[in-house]
């Protein structure tokens, strides 16, 4: 079987699907207007998708165990198409509300079992190809961020249904290439924890906290047109992640070991995060260059090391079936903690700044210990 006959379209699917959840972002003012709901209420809806991986993650690797990837995969497909287009429909709050949940749990079905849909399709560069789809993803929140504010709300809702639907299709072709699992495949399955997961909950949840409170952090500060840079930092920070998880997952494809460049990743984001939290609070002078350059690079180191211990935490797996098992406990212990530090820790950045600095600091720096100290393969497991 070629795997790029379903590599492809499952990369461009996770492209599509970011493009189309992140477009809200610059749309909340009028989606505010349009459903007549507060900011919090709006702001829920860009979150759906945290919550959705917590819940959707372990049944989704345990169904891809057990039945291979083509179940659960359809299941992303039928989810995201129906949800984008009731929202497309959706003028008041609890019709998006129902739209947007639906849409949300394509999100766990199609990404949390990774590491079990590339091994089952015979996809034999596991850290490039989960870093290209990683990347795309990211790369798609990016994308619809920057220019969704150039379309009108109902182009936008559109645009996002129709892109998904097409991929979609052609992806729901393509995955009559995998074979469904045999017995002795699904055997042995089980979740394996790995000290991998909470790099994965650290670099996920403070990364989501910085872009959540970067605003308003600007705007204490004073600094001109707050709004206006905060998107764009947030824009530049998932470009960064994009390019991050593209390009280190292709250079650890390369290494018969990967450890150093993990490590070196860890220590490269805990920099630049230390950076960019000096930044946001006004102890370190800035220019519009430097921020930019300074949240794009969080993004790139910080998501090329999220990447990397995804794969690691998949080659814990005693087959192909609980590798996607073991990703998807990943992902949800990586959204657990979006769904609670940013909440808990970050109205800190404006209350008590170095509070802030300081807890931030300590949570990588313990993950970047655990990168040293935890074993990293020499082999893939199943190439």
């Amino acid at each position: 079987m070629n795997s790029k006959k379903v590599l492809v379209p499952y990369v461009l699917f996770a492209f599509v699907l970011g493009y189309a959840w992140f477009m809200l972002a610059p749309m909340v003012p009028g989606i505010m207007k349009e459903l007549n709901a507060p900011l919090s209420a709006i702001l829920l809806f860009i979150s759906f998708y945290g919550y959705a991986m917590v819940i959707g993650s372990i049944p989704a690797g345990i169904w891809t165990a057990h039945r291979g990837p083509r179940p659960p995969l359809t299941f992303a497909v039928i989810l995201s198409i129906v949800g984008l287009l009731l929202r497309t429909m959706a003028h008041n709050y609890t019709f998006f509300f129902i739209a947007q949940a639906i849409a949300a749990l394509a999100y766990p079905f199609l990404i949390a079992p990774i590491g079990s849909v590339l091994r089952m399709s015979n996809v034999r560069n596991l850290k490039a190809s989960t870093g290209l789809t990683i990347g795309m993803l990211f790369f798609g929140m990016g994308l619809s961020a920057m220019i969704a504010g150039h379309f009108s709300m109902t182009a936008n809702m559109w645009i996002g249904f129709i892109v998904n639907l097409i991929v979609g299709i052609w992806m729901l072709i393509s995955l009559r290439n995998i074979r469904r699992p045999n017995h002795s495949q699904v055997i042995r399955i089980r979740m394996t924890y790995s000290n991998w997961w909470i790099i994965g909950l650290v670099v996920s949840s403070v990364s989501v906290m910085i872009g959540g409170v970067t605003t308003s952090a600007l705007g204490h500060l004073q600094i001109p047109d707050a709004e206006v840079l905060g998107g764009l930092l947030s824009g530049l920070t998932f470009l960064g992640s994009a390019v991050g998880a593209g390009v280190f997952g292709s250079i650890a494809e390369v290494l018969t070991n990967s450890k150093n460049l993990i490590r070196t990743l860890g220590i490269l984001t805990l920099l630049s995060v230390f950076l960019v939290t000096l930044l946001i609070t006004g102890n370190l002078s800035h220019s519009k260059v430097v921020f930019d350059v300074m949240f794009f690079l969080a993004g790139v180191f910080g998501n090329g090391w999220y990447t990397l211990s995804l794969e690691e935490a998949a080659r814990r797996a005693a087959d192909n079936g609980s590798a996607g098992l073991n990703t998807a406990g990943y992902s949800m212990a990586s959204n657990l903690g979006v769904a609670i530090i940013p909440v808990i820790l970050g109205p800190l950045v404006i209350s008590q700044p170095a509070t802030w600095i300081t807890i931030t600091l300590v949570l990588f720096i313990i993950s970047v210990i655990l990168s040293f100290v935890t074993k990293v393969q020499s082999r893939p497991s199943n190439t």
